[in-house]
């Protein structure tokens, strides 16, 4: 029932909601992740003259791949008696619950996003790169800096509003992550879920159907998404009168 207001109270007094609002700030977590394996890749394939199109190739193929086959493949890896358990068991430790046990599940899930991702971001990355004037890397070489210090001299200033476009884009994705959730860890409790795989829920596998309280809960997340977008604005400048 659309009844106003009392929706969005209902969604502050469901336990559930909070849970998932909690994971999908847990989530965001993937988000330094993605920054720097991506940054790191960029860096490897400027810096690679003969293999650096090959290794493009390489990291952008996650990219590419279906998410269901992605997804498919990654639970299989961590079920119970899956290659990664076999390995921690070789080790002579105990199984991991990676698909039943919170915060494991939200970890496999965040691996599945992290190996989807970071090929994007990379190429996001490369293209930031090209703006770095190899002047000044040169003038930061005849001075004896590193290149430790050169990256953090020139290199890391000139591309910072790239660090910030992909540290923005990547956390609205983290946000509304669902494809990776569903498939991977499907059947555990919506607990151990983010806000729109419970907006899924309550919509359409609960018996009512209850859409009142799925789009109530979906318009919060929504705001919490729209708050992101107007920071990254902000933060690059597109906003009139605002500055990077």
């Amino acid at each position: 029932e659309f009844v106003g207001l009392d929706n969005y109270k209902r969604v502050l007094a469901d336990d559930r909601f909070w849970w998932c609002l909690l994971n999908s700030f847990i989530y965001l977590l993937v988000t330094p992740a993605l920054i720097l394996l991506s940054l790191a890749a960029a860096l490897i394939v400027r810096h690679s003259i003969r293999t650096g199109r090959w290794l493009r190739l390489l990291f952008f193929l996650p990219v590419v791949t279906p998410t269901i086959v992605a997804a498919v493949a990654w639970r299989l890896l961590f079920e119970d008696q899956g290659l990664i358990n076999s390995i921690i068991a070789l080790a002579g430790l105990d199984p991991i619950g990676w698909l039943t046990q919170r915060p494991w599940t939200l970890i496999t899930a965040m691996t599945v996003t992290l190996w989807k991702g970071f090929g994007f971001y990379m190429m996001i990355f490369i293209a930031g790169l090209l703006a770095v004037p190899k002047e000044l890397e040169e003038a930061c070489a005849l001075d004896g800096a590193g290149p430790v210090r050169s990256f953090f001299a020139v290199v890391l200033p000139t591309i910072w509003p790239v660090v910030v476009l992909v540290g923005i884009i990547s956390s609205i994705s983290a946000l509304k992550v669902f494809d990776e959730l569903f498939i991977t860890i499907k059947g555990t409790p919506i607990e151990h879920q983010t806000v729109v795989p419970l907006v899924y829920e309550v919509a359409f596998v609960q018996g009512t159907g209850d859409f009142g309280l799925a789009c109530a809960m979906g318009l919060v997340l929504f705001v919490i998404i729209l708050v992101f977008s107007v920071i990254n604005l902000r933060l690059t400048g597109a906003v009139k009168g605002g500055r990077p």
